[in-house]
């Protein structure tokens, strides 16, 4: 059973910092996964099911278990990523602010991991795990609404399902479309909150959208990807400390299960006070189909 935090403070700032975590992480809902508080250790191994669609319907003759089964891929998933930020506050510190300073450490501290695990999981966006592009290369300044139409279509053509189809885009191209005729003009009341102030495209062409600043800068050129959960299993869990802390435990979104560590202790001899939010984690290719990538001219 994974640690609980008991300090009230402690509590407080994990609470803080799990909206910042959350928010960072939206892209990985276009994916399968498993995520859990509960404990695991490092090359642990998850199962990450992968839902395909049920079986046809069929004319009812005397039986209603007849073709029951619906297509149930597991995909094992080897939790060898560990990712952690540390960041610490001294006694001074805690006095001369009036500003909730630990709270603004962590959270910012929560950011960072946030973006390097979801950097860490493109990584595996590649060629070789998906093939050619969803369509030929081209320029943020080309990222339109007919665009978008044109990697629907692409979908389409490997049959990828148009359910649950999610679309990633690198800032500049999602920049690019938030200015396309055809999206500012379905700013209309009550879209016009979403798009036109807080720049959030929900859902356009059948794709559920996603904005990103993270994408790898590995040589494959990748801007973006239409996206489907069977693509790409992710798992994640709560590595439980050896060591004795002040404070340990799971911080944990109880909808989606997305979870971090969280480790406090005190140096007593330079009177400081550590945080440590740690990430537990890993991913894999699943149908080669499920993603089709998005790459820049």
């Amino acid at each position: 059973m994974a640690n609980t935090l008991t300090n009230v403070k402690d509590i407080k700032v994990a609470q803080s910092a799990l909206a910042p975590w959350m928010h960072s992480l939206l892209p990985l809902r276009a994916f399968s996964s498993n995520f859990s508080p509960a404990p695991a250790d490092r090359l642990d191994t998850v199962r990450v099911p992968l839902i395909g669609a049920p079986s046809a319907s069929s004319d009812f003759a005397g039986d209603y278990t007849a073709n029951a089964d619906s297509t149930v891929t597991v995909v094992p998933v080897v939790l060898d990523r560990h990712k952690y930020k540390t960041v610490h506050m001294t006694a001074r510190e805690n006095i001369e602010t009036a500003l909730p300073l630990l709270e603004n450490l962590v959270g910012s501290a929560i950011r960072q991991l946030a973006y390097d695990v979801l950097q860490d999981i493109f990584t595996e966006i590649t060629a070789a795990n998906y093939g050619a592009p969803v369509v030929p290369a081209f320029a943020a300044t080309a990222c339109d609404y007919a665009k978008v139409i044109e990697i629907r279509e692409g979908c389409a053509d490997v049959k990828m399902p148009p359910e649950m189809r999610s679309l990633i885009l690198d800032d500049a191209y999602f920049s690019n479309l938030l200015a396309d005729d055809v999206v500012a003009k379905s700013f209309i009341l009550p879209l016009a909150q979403p798009g036109v102030i807080e720049a959030r495209i929900n859902r356009i062409a059948g794709f559920d959208m996603y904005e990103t600043t993270v994408l790898p800068d590995n040589g494959e050129n990748l801007v973006g990807m239409a996206a489907h959960p069977s693509g790409l299993a992710v798992a994640m869990r709560y590595l439980t400390p050896v060591a004795k802390y002040d404070e340990a435990g799971a911080v944990t979104d109880p909808q989606t299960g997305l979870t971090f560590g969280y480790l406090r202790h005190t140096d007593t001899r330079a009177n400081k006070v550590y945080i440590t939010v740690e990430c537990l984690y890993g991913f894999k290719v699943a149908r080669a189909d499920g993603i089709r990538r998005i790459v820049s001219a």
